[in-house]
């Protein structure tokens, strides 16, 4: 009788913890969840909680539970690898604007002013916190989150639960988020970052016209206006190019879980 109560009941915890080993890394990866504002103890109860809910919709299609440790240990590493990946490139898309940040952060000559980012607990200059807070906030503006779940969804219909193969089509689209990650952060930096250019042109020439001047002062007193205003005058352009951008890094998460 206990041995047969064991067998009923391995099948559904085994659905269960390949569910939640595969929809963890998003949860933990993607925003808000990510910023170490949300506790520990929050983001485990809502992972949890997502995999309750989705294991009687994996139940049907999930492989049967493997008979020793080794396939145990396959099939949860391919599960953890495959939600890694997707909240991977979600991770991407918000720091393409951090990316940004640090252009022109560094332009600006704000390199010394730094804050603690609450996604990665790393100092980075304020400006890259700035852009990267504002990423976070489209992203979920435009249903990125849903979206995002969405595909955990649907890639129990190509990897049934217990079933994730790896793909080198996987490697093939994490080059791609990558790289698109870069071109979006120097396309969202380069107006400011010309301005910019431009203000210390401006600071070189007056450097070299009036030498008694305190160039270093004014200069960076220019640097933080120009800052600024540009970051004023151009929010509504990088808000744009990200928000049609970000379906670059959504179509990147549908291939993989369509298993092309």
């Amino acid at each position: 009788m206990g041995d047969a109560l064991v067998a009923i009941l391995s099948q559904p915890l085994w659905v269960f913890l390949s569910v939640l080993a595969r929809i963890s890394p998003p949860l933990m990866l993607a925003p808000p969840a990510r910023s170490t504002a949300v506790p520990m103890r929050i983001r485990g109860l809502v992972a949890v909680g997502a995999a309750a809910l989705l294991t009687p919709m994996a139940m049907p299609t999930a492989l049967p539970l493997p008979g020793d440790v080794l396939n145990v240990a396959i099939s949860m590493t391919g599960e953890i690898l495959l939600g890694i990946l997707l909240g991977s490139i979600i991770l991407f898309a918000v720091s393409s604007l951090q990316v940004a940040g640090q252009t022109v952060g560094h332009l600006a000559g704000f390199d010394i002013a730094t804050a603690s980012d609450p996604g990665s607990d790393e100092q980075m200059p304020v400006v890259s916190n700035l852009l990267g807070y504002f990423a976070m906030v489209i992203f979920l503006l435009v249903g990125g989150h849903r979206q995002l779940m969405r595909c955990c969804l649907e890639s129990f219909t190509a990897y049934p639960a217990g079933a994730v193969v790896f793909s080198t089509s996987w490697l093939v689209e994490l080059d791609i988020a990558l790289r698109h990650t870069f071109v979006i952060g120097i396309r969202a930096a380069a107006p400011m970052a010309i301005a910019l250019l431009m203000a210390n042109l401006v600071t070189g020439l007056l450097a070299r016209t009036l030498p008694q001047l305190n160039v270093l002062a004014i200069g960076f007193n220019i640097n933080a206006m120009a800052l600024l205003l540009l970051l004023f005058a151009s929010v509504g352009g990088v808000s744009w190019i990200f928000q049609n951008e970000l379906t670059v890094w959504l179509d990147g998460c549908r291939r993989i879980v369509a298993g092309s």
